[in-house]
C-alpha cells in the first residue's frame, strides 16, 4: 500500500472517528444546551449540513479539476478538514438555534471541500490490482472506528461534559489533519523530474 493512503486513511479514522464521538448524542446536547431547540430544528440542522456539502462539493471538484496535478485537491482537503476541525470549538461558545445553523452550515462548506480531494487522491494512489482490498481495508478501519466512537462520546459526556468531549474532538481532528499536513508538504516539496535531470546535467558537468 501506498504510504500515501495509508495516511489518508489515518487522517479519516482520526478526524470521522472523533466526530463519531459526537453525533449520536448532538440531539441531546442541543435539547439541553441552546434555547427554542425542537426536533424540527434540529432536523433543519442536519439539512443545512447535507445541503451544503451537496452543492459545494460540485463547486470544489470542478475547480480542483482545473489544474493537472494534486495540488488543488491538497489544498481542498487541508483547508476543509482543518474547518470542520475547529467546528466542535464553536458549538462550546453556542448560545442560540441561528449559532447552530451557522456552525452546520461551516460544517458543511468544509466537507465540501475535504470530500473531493480526499477521494481523488484515494483513487489516485490505488493499486490497480488490489483497489477492491484498498478500499476495503479503508471502509473496514473507518467503520470500526467510529462504531467504537459512538460509544465512547456518550460514556464521556456522562462522567465529564460536552466542554471537554468538543474538545477532544477538536484535538483528535487536528492530529488526522497533521496526516494531510505532511502529504501537502510533501507534495510541494518534492523536486519534478526534469529538474533532476537538470540539476545532475550540472554536477557531471
Amino acid at each position: 500500500m501506498h504510504k500515501i493512503l495509508r495516511a489518508l486513511i489515518l487522517s479519516d479514522l482520526l478526524i470521522l472517528g472523533s466526530f463519531g464521538l459526537i453525533q449520536p448524542i448532538f440531539a441531546v446536547f442541543l435539547l439541553k444546551n441552546i434555547g427554542g431547540i425542537t426536533i424540527i430544528s434540529i432536523g433543519i440542522a442536519t439539512t443545512i449540513q447535507l445541503l451544503t456539502k451537496a452543492v459545494f462539493q460540485i463547486i470544489v471538484g470542478k475547480w480542483a479539476d482545473e489544474e493537472v496535478g494534486n495540488k488543488r485537491e491538497l489544498w481542498a482537503l487541508l483547508v476543509g478538514s482543518l474547518i470542520m476541525s475547529f467546528v466542535p470549538i464553536g458549538y462550546i461558545f453556542s448560545t442560540s438555534l441561528s449559532h447552530i445553523y451557522l456552525l452546520e452550515f461551516i460544517y458543511g462548506l468544509g466537507n465540501a471541500c475535504a470530500y473531493p480531494g480526499w477521494m481523488v487522491l484515494f483513487t489516485r494512489y490505488a493499486r490497480d490490482d488490489k483497489a477492491g482490498y484498498e478500499w476495503g481495508l479503508y471502509n473496514t478501519v473507518v467503520s470500526l472506528g467510529t462504531a467504537t466512537t459512538a460509544a465512547l462520546g456518550a460514556y464521556f459526556v456522562e462522567y465529564y461534559s460536552f466542554t471537554h468531549l468538543f474538545l477532544g474532538v477538536t484535538i483528535f481532528s487536528l492530529i488526522g489533519t497533521g496526516f494531510i499536513f505532511h502529504i501537502f508538504r510533501q507534495e510541494f516539496t518534492k523536486v519534478h523530474p526534469r529538474h533532476k535531470l537538470k540539476r545532475s546535467a550540472r554536477v557531471r558537468a
